[in-house]
């Protein structure tokens, strides 16, 4: 699935190249293919973002495949995909990571509560519970496998062979910020990029990182439609009453130190020991 990006391995300056491709081409073709399928299919309108947002991902894409030979470009191909889960193993990591999604998003919280919700993310959320099912899609499904392929499979698996692994995977947590367009969503994505970032670097697994995806998104969704009387920036302090939220917190800290601590010890040798950073 992922073998045709190979030996696409971008630097920095080429990273942002392709941000640029996905946000301004992106965001072109998106709405002009919006505008001709609502005009023509006005009965699709519930179903358009479904249908528009994979567009998004298109200029990129024709970018890295563009004929002419490129510097990025490199003939021992590094797999987007390639799983080493070390003396942990692929099982008990998906079981760690399942808990651990929703502790390290408790743990970031507190530098995230305090934004307000913009107008416009309010009105995102309106037509998420408006379309239920095609924002299932958009949301829970594609973003996940989408965005992970863009961001880790590609940008950082390529940062990883040209800079040294904690600035490629800063680097490629603030793409995926800045490709939110917003600062409501790009500082958690930020965050939990940096996360994603270190788990696919020490395993290589672009599954796992979509896994992670599709959690945090999934959550989401579930809260935002089965629960719309709690606030647009509700949190976990939003739904955990009085003193107990503060216990939860401390159970989540610890829970989140003990994770990434027990994956540093038992995942064997990293990427970088694969990809040696040549800065």
């Amino acid at each position: 699935m992922f073998k045709r990006f190979d030996t696409y391995l971008p630097d920095l300056k080429e990273s942002w190249v392709l941000v640029f491709f996905l946000v301004v081409g992106g965001s072109i073709l998106s709405g002009a293919i919006t505008l001709f399928i609502g005009y023509l299919f006005p009965g699709l309108s519930g179903w358009l973002e479904v249908i528009t947002y994979p567009l998004i991902f298109i200029p990129p894409y024709l970018w890295m495949i563009r004929p002419y030979k490129s510097r990025v470009i490199e003939s021992e191909p590094v797999p987007v995909n390639n799983p080493n889960f070390g003396m942990l193993g692929a099982t008990l990591s998906f079981i760690l990571i399942f808990p651990l999604v929703f502790a390290f998003n408790m743990v970031i919280e507190p530098l995230t509560i305090w934004m307000d919700t913009p107008d416009f993310m309010k009105e995102l959320l309106n037509q998420v519970s408006a379309n239920k099912t095609s924002s299932l899609f958009m949301l829970v499904f594609f973003a996940p496998v989408l965005e992970e392929l863009f961001c880790r499979g590609i940008i950082l698996r390529g940062l990883l062979k040209h800079l040294s692994p904690v600035k490629a995977i800063l680097w490629s947590a603030a793409i995926f910020g800045v490709i939110h367009l917003n600062p409501w969503q790009a500082i958690p994505a930020f965050l939990i990029g940096v996360l994603m970032g270190w788990i696919y670097w020490k395993t290589r697994s672009l599954w796992t990182t979509i896994f992670i995806h599709f959690i945090n998104n999934g959550f989401a969704y579930i809260v935002t439609i089965f629960f719309p009387e709690l606030p647009e920036n509700a949190g976990y302090h939003d739904m955990i009453p009085g003193v107990y939220y503060y216990i939860f917190y401390l159970v989540a800290l610890a829970y989140t130190a003990g994770t990434l601590l027990i994956m540093n010890k038992y995942y064997e040798k990293s990427v970088s020991n694969k990809i040696l950073p040549n800065t």
